[in-house]
């Protein structure tokens, strides 16, 4: 077959390859891991963790349900983090609380959340943007490419009107807002 010449055509092209090549390996490890190779083995073969490799290509049961569990998208672990935030820095504590699980929610109380972003937006005012909003696992290794399953953190920089926070979400399987962190730039130490 010839090679297209217009150039978006063989960007077309080239994201027709990526995604064949990213569905072989996604089947390769599959069959890897079926055949008896460990996530370990696999994430060193693919240059990650045991656990970036499995949040990426496993494919466990449900033990409530029997079903297969449904990745999460990257991009909608992006856009919730930053809808957290937008939701905090307005007030609508209504909304955010229909996120959280009831537990969560007896601990992050329209008290304890909104007090302290208060005292945040009383040093550095009222957010600007959301910028650099990154997917990691829970440890702070970076999520690997692709959809993900289990807990996920969402972190991001708080660009407010005199300053900044780092801000963090810890989002379950089901998308469902689990913590919630705001904290100086360059914090360390944090519970996710």
């Amino acid at each position: 077959m010839p090679e297209p010449h217009d150039p978006l055509d063989r960007v077309r092209a080239a994201l027709t390859a990526l995604h064949l090549a990213e569905r072989a390996l996604t089947d390769e490890v599959r069959r890897a891991h079926a055949a008896g190779h460990s996530w370990a083995a696999l994430g060193s073969v693919l240059g990650t963790t045991r656990q970036a490799a499995f949040k990426r290509f496993g494919t466990p049961r449900d033990p409530r349900t029997g079903s297969a569990m449904t990745p999460t998208d990257p991009a909608d672990v992006v856009a919730t983090t930053e809808r957290v935030f937008a939701l905090l820095d307005a007030g609508r504590y209504d909304e955010l609380r229909a996120l959280m699980p009831d537990d969560v929610a007896r601990v992050l109380t329209r008290a304890v959340v909104l007090d302290t972003w208060a005292r945040a937006v009383a040093d550095t005012g009222n957010l600007v943007r959301c910028e650099g909003t990154v997917v990691e696992l829970p440890g702070g290794e970076v999520a690997p490419a692709g959809p993900l399953l289990g807990t996920v953190v969402g972190g991001t920089t708080l660009v407010c009107e005199a300053g900044e926070w780092h801000g963090r979400v810890a989002l379950g399987q089901d998308g469902r807002l689990l913590g919630l962190l705001v904290a100086p730039p360059g914090a360390t130490g944090l519970a996710f």
